[in-house]
């Protein structure tokens, strides 16, 4: 049976529940001739033993590498051939894979990512080839200073712990990941409830819910997920509430910029203060009139690049400033984040600065919504998620509801926390400014 979440002139969210416990939710724009669709996996990085580490990653590889009845090359093609976009993506508590078509050719695109979720032949020699094609993958974002910034900072953070870890593991645990363990995992997690299949366009509900039905016939879909002994323990240590560790990485190397995150922990999604906390962000470091980049960029001309970066998880969150700059104006830039903090602790913003803030994220959530594909995420992660689905109207007014005494008061609980400093260039003794 089918519930209806909202309805509006928006768009009709519904959700179904399939036996076994797959789920499907859909938007139904009326009028678009295109579709959106993604087939979620509630599992990411962070559930893997440390035996499996980068076989999520590797899962999202394989299963465009062939089926029952598809090669690589027909999968590749039968994507293609629609005129939309697809991909898949791996991150620390999901995967999706998806595509964007016209609603005419919404069919025969979800049985062929029905197909490469459910029948994958993770073929073995398949599987020898696409391991040096994945660390290959990890060398190139290796050798991006950025990318090996985002990646020390969060394991500075969440160090020794599940979400700390990489997405795609190291190269030394790909190379020794085994095709077994890799098959384990598959069977664990792509099954049951642990699958949601997310539409938005202008295909209706019942006409989703006849197709999904149809092409998910006969496989283990339909069978509640049945996972192994080890896979529960895993996913025990993965949901242990994520704690923050304050600190400082270093990582030397010889670039022309140094690449800064100051940082410290943020809110987990669905928070009552994210809207808070979201404005907060912004007004600091969210846009070309954000404090941090006209103090720092415009004032000073000491970075190209600085910003506010949020990471927000299921149980926890990071809040931190990111800073690309010559390696002398290290110190200097760390200064002026560090005061930028403190005032904003210290004065709540004026009435005018805020109000900019709040139009600017109001006038992105309704252009975001023009997007089908921003549709699917949304609903998608609200339904692996829990967190309440909340309409345009509502969001814009949460946002707008928040006042300069609520952003001075959040600054004031960011900063009498503990923050970590992560880094990467030549400098090599940086210090940790005090934010207290």
């Amino acid at each position: 049976m089918s519930e209806l979440l909202s309805a509006g002139e928006g768009g009709r969210i519904e959700r179904t529940v399939l036996p076994g416990g797959i789920r499907i939710i859909t938007e139904t724009v009326p009028g678009l001739q295109s579709e959106t669709v993604g087939v979620w996996v509630g599992s990411g990085s962070r559930h893997e033993s440390h035996v499996a580490a980068g076989s999520t990653h590797f899962l999202e590889h394989m299963l465009f590498k062939g089926t029952a009845t598809r090669s690589p090359r027909d999968i590749a093609r039968g994507l293609e051939r629609t005129g939309g976009d697809s991909n898949a993506v791996t991150a620390k508590e999901y995967t999706c894979y998806y595509a964007r078509c016209l609603v005419s050719d919404l069919d025969g695109v979800g049985e062929l990512l029905w197909d490469m979720v459910l029948r994958s032949t993770l073929d073995e020699a398949e599987f020898e080839r696409e391991r040096g094609v994945i660390v290959e993958e990890l060398a190139m974002a290796a050798d991006d200073p950025t990318d090996q910034l985002f990646e020390d900072f969060e394991q500075l953070a969440f160090a020794d712990q599940p979400l700390g870890r990489p997405v795609g593991a190291t190269r030394r645990q790909i190379r020794v990941l085994e095709h077994s363990v890799l098959r384990e995992h598959y069977e664990d997690a792509y099954a049951g409830p642990g699958l949601v299949f997310a539409a938005a366009g202008g295909a209706s509900h019942a006409e989703v819910v006849e197709q999904v039905t149809a092409h998910i016939a006969g496989t283990r879909a339909v069978r509640p997920l049945a996972q192994s002994a080890k896979a529960r323990d895993t996913a025990a240590d993965a949901l242990t509430p994520a704690l923050f560790t304050p600190g400082i990485h270093v990582r030397e190397r010889a670039t022309e910029q140094q690449g800064i995150i100051l940082g410290t922990a943020g809110l987990p999604e669905g928070h009552d203060d994210r809207f808070v906390h979201l404005v907060l962000s912004n007004l600091l470091g969210g846009g070309m009139a954000s404090r941090l980049f006209q103090r720092i960029r415009e004032e000073h001309g000491l970075a190209y690049s600085v910003q506010t970066v949020l990471s927000q998880y299921s149980d926890a969150g990071l809040f931190g400033v990111y800073a690309g700059c010559a390696p002398e104006s290290s110190d200097q830039v760390l200064a002026l984040v560090r005061e930028e903090l403190l005032r904003i602790a210290d004065r709540a913003p004026g009435a005018d600065e805020v109000d900019d803030v709040v139009s600017q994220l109001a006038g992105g959530t309704v252009l975001g919504l023009e997007s089908t594909a921003v549709r699917m995420n949304r609903i998608a992660r609200h339904e692996l998620t829990a967190v309440p689905l909340l309409s345009a109207e509502v969001l814009i007014d949460r946002v707008r509801s928040v006042t300069p005494e609520q952003i001075r008061a959040h600054a004031v609980g960011l900063l009498s926390q503990e923050w970590a400093l992560a880094a990467v260039g030549p400098r090599g003794d940086l210090p940790m400014p005090s934010l207290r």
